[in-house]
């Protein structure tokens, strides 16, 4: 059951992340606002999704807003070492 709280973030346009994972599928999100813990995303904004990246990040080059994250919600590969 959802809180009052919690509906208007969705018509607001706030999204939590289980729901933004649904939306997006195996590929990549440019969030607007995210809201974080940590450095864990709990929610934001979908401003933009595809699973072309270079889609995507045309996409992030074009946002505005302040803060913004950009994710990739498929599976990696686990042959590949991510340096941050």
């Amino acid at each position: 059951m959802k809180t009052t709280v919690e509906k208007e973030e969705v018509q607001n346009g706030m999204l939590h992340i289980e729901q933004i994972k649904d939306i997006v599928g195996n590929g990549w999100a440019v969030i607007k606002n995210p809201v974080r813990e940590c450095s864990k995303i709990l929610k934001g904004e979908l401003y933009f999704h595809s699973h072309n990246e270079e889609e995507a990040l045309e996409e992030l080059s074009r946002c505005k807003e302040k803060f913004v994250s950009f994710r990739y919600f498929g599976e990696r590969d686990p042959n590949i070492v991510y340096l941050l």
